[in-house]
């Protein structure tokens, strides 16, 4: 992956991360923000974490992942380092927050034992056949459908054989059928890097690719492509089975649409790489910076913000409130992340001895290939 094109990734996780932030901070009332039409894609920008997922973990599996165990090891690691400490935080976030403000969480924060379902969480089952949320931890739900990608992925990538398509309906078959709708979304990254086409095309192909996204969202936004998928479906399935049943998965039909604009824009970045980087070489630092922390800030937004909030109620900040709010939130996830990105190699050792157990479990049940 060219300097250019791995910047410009960067680039974009770390603005899909904020636009989500943002989303979130702006469509709370008692906080004072608004949503105008460039904090109003909270939900597609998960669309494009999903392509761009599938984009970069098939360049990790190609260059750097040689196989399954050391696939495995890199996936749990970069997964849990950030995950578990986040769920462990949205507990006490929340626990402080209900103290100084329970009316902010009316509503947010479901009934139930908080115990069983960080326990569903930590396992990525919170989304499996039923959905579990965690806490006020909304965004969480999507970690979960990542995860059950990297096993397909891992499944289909690796393994040969029948032993490739059983491990696969199975993992399908634990995913459930709302995590396996978005699947293709996913694929659709995984097709972007993979496909060698796009070496025949013209330097103004490569630039429409490029910037078709722009057409589509301003389409999308228009023509309210997001309400009319979802109400066609509700149409067919009826309210509870589409609001219930589907879940995150309900915007199946948009999502579909945005997730291919998605990925031939991915086609059009990765012919123009060594364009792009004398354009972002200037800003690598702060962009590495950002890009570095967006999966924690993807993780804990949301129960940050709901705490900030919480804790400046009492005070007389008029139309700053949303503002301060969103540097306190800021300053939180900034603070955990460098905890977070630490025990990324904490963990590794202990992630690596349990996958290795396993793969010689997987070995000796011939499950597995010899080395």
């Amino acid at each position: 992956m060219t300097g250019g094109l791995s910047l410009y990734l960067d680039l974009l996780r770390l603005l899909a991360a904020v636009e989500v932030f943002v989303f979130h901070l702006t469509g709370f009332s008692f906080i004072g923000g608004q949503r105008n039409a460039w904090s109003s894609f909270g939900h597609e920008a998960v669309v494009v974490f999903f392509v761009l997922s599938g984009f970069v973990i098939t360049h990790a599996a190609k260059t750097k992942d040689n196989d399954l165990p050391s696939y495995a090891v890199s996936r749990l690691t970069r997964v849990y380092s950030v995950a578990l400490p986040c769920l462990a935080l949205t507990c006490v976030f929340d626990l402080i927050g209900h103290h100084l403000a329970p009316d902010f969480y009316a509503g947010l924060t479901p009934s139930g034992s908080p115990l069983l379902r960080l326990m569903a969480g930590s396992a990525m089952l919170n989304e499996a056949w039923v959905s579990v949320q965690m806490l006020s931890n909304t965004p969480y739900w999507s970690i979960s459908y990542e995860f059950w990608y990297y096993v397909l992925f891992a499944t289909l990538f690796y393994l040969k054989g029948r032993t490739r398509w059983f491990f696969a309906m199975l993992a399908a078959l634990v995913a459930g059928p709302k995590i396996m709708l978005l699947f293709p979304i996913w694929l659709m990254g995984w097709c972007a890097y993979s496909e060698v086409l796009s070496k025949r095309l013209q330097s103004w192909c490569a630039i429409l690719l490029f910037v078709q996204p722009v057409f589509v969202l301003t389409a999308y936004g228009n023509f309210h492509w997001f309400k009319l998928g979802g109400e066609a479906l509700e149409h067919v399935l009826g309210y509870p089975l589409w609001r219930n049943g589907m879940a995150w998965s309900r915007y199946v039909l948009s999502d579909t649409v945005l997730g291919a604009s998605i990925a031939l824009h991915l086609v059009g970045a990765k012919m123009l790489g060594p364009r792009l980087l004398p354009i972002l070489k200037p800003l690598a630092k702060p962009i590495r910076f950002g890009a570095d922390r967006s999966f924690t800030l993807y993780l804990l937004h949301q129960p940050a913000i709901l705490m900030a909030a919480a804790c400046l109620s009492g005070a007389q900040l008029g139309g700053s409130r949303p503002y301060l709010v969103g540097l306190a939130a800021v300053a939180i996830v900034g603070a955990v992340s460098l905890i977070t990105e630490r025990q990324r190699h904490r963990l590794k050792p202990l992630i690596g001895a349990a996958v290795d157990a396993a793969t010689n479990v997987g070995r000796r049940m011939s499950l597995l290939p010899a080395r």
